[in-house]
Order: structure tokens, then sequence, then C-alpha cells
């Protein structure tokens, strides 16, 4: 073991030329001189900093504020067009024209949001989804079924780039059940209620 330490304590010449060289003797006055170039560098780089900051946030408010642009000036059409329905509305008073320009504004607005991403859901008669579906009521229907079947859209669902905007508000349909099915989950109902 102490010829170990010896090793390791064998004088090594280029061992303290590195150390020379690593720590070489400066005047005082260009110490000086060398930490005053790198203060200045550092506020510089600071002062870069902040600026570039600053400007960043100024791009990402820019790009808030006007990443809509091109929705809202697609609307403009569908804006143009509902002006375009009630004027006829006042000239005219023709119903048939009247939902005419009213069903060619929906259709213009519909495609507008689709292309942004939106399409509405299809809930009628497919089965009940709590992630797609917000049941408002139920009914009880005669068809043998084995799961809750939407039976009508109260309000659209749609869904955004793959994401549920909004939830379809539904009425679903739940099989019927016989008298004798009622009292008897009555009845189970109150023997675990009683448990508890």
């Amino acid at each position: 073991m102490n010829n170990d330490k010896a090793k390791n304590n064998k004088y090594n010449p280029k061992e303290e030329l590195i150390k020379e060289e690593a720590t070489p003797e400066i005047p005082e006055e260009a110490q000086q001189e060398i930490s005053d170039v790198f203060r200045d560098k550092y506020i510089r780089a600071c002062a870069d900093f902040s600026n570039a900051r600053k400007r960043w946030d100024r791009e990402k408010e820019d790009i808030l504020k006007f990443s809509n642009s091109s929705l809202i000036r697609d609307l403009l059409i569908v804006l143009d067009e509902s002006e375009q329905a009630l004027r006829m509305v006042k000239e005219h008073g023709n119903i048939e024209e009247i939902i005419k320009g009213l069903e060619m504004a929906h259709n213009n607005f519909l495609n507008i949001l689709k292309k942004q991403g939106l399409e509405p859901m299809e809930s009628v008669g497919k089965n009940f989804d709590p992630h797609l579906h917000e049941v408002i009521a139920s009914k009880e229907v005669d068809e043998n079924i084995d799961k809750p079947v939407v039976l009508e859209e109260i309000q659209k669902g749609y869904i955004l780039e793959d994401k549920v905007l909004r939830p379809a508000r539904v009425i679903v349909g739940i099989h019927k059940q016989s008298e004798d099915q009622k009292i008897e989950d009555k009845s189970n109902n109150e023997g675990k209620n009683n448990k508890i």
C-alpha cells in the first residue's frame, strides 16, 4: 500500500509545466483591462438578450392578434350574405328567397369552419358515448337494445382537429323495463342502501 502512495507522489515535470502555463502572472493593470472587456461583453450580451426578448414578445403579440385574420376574412362573406338577406326581407318579404339566402349563408359558414378543421358530429342512431354526448333526457324504447342509443339531437356537437370542441346535447333511448324488472331493481337498490 505504501508503494502505491510512493508511485502516486512521483515528480512529474509535465504536470509542473502545465501548472505554470495555466497560471501565468498578469500585471494588475492588464487584469483590470481584461476584466473591463469581459464586463462590457457581458453587459452587451445581457442588453442584446433583453432586446431580443422584447422583440419576441412583440412578435408573439402580433401573431396572437392577427392569427385569426384569415378566418375573419372568410367570415366576412357570411356577414355580407346575412346583410343581403336582411335587405331582401325589408324590400321584398319573399319567404322562399329569404330561406334560400339563409341556407346559402349557413352552408358557406359551415364550409369556412370545415376549412379551419371543424367537423359536425352525427349522433342520431349512434350508441351513447359520454366523451361525445351530453345527456339532456332519456326515453324508454320498446326496441331490444343493450346500450343507450341517441334518439334525438337537441344541440349539435363539433370536433376540431380530432378533439371534441363541444359535445352534442342529446336525448337517449334506453331499453324499456317491464314492471317486474322495475320492482326488482327498486328492491335491490333499497337492499344496498340498508347495508350502508
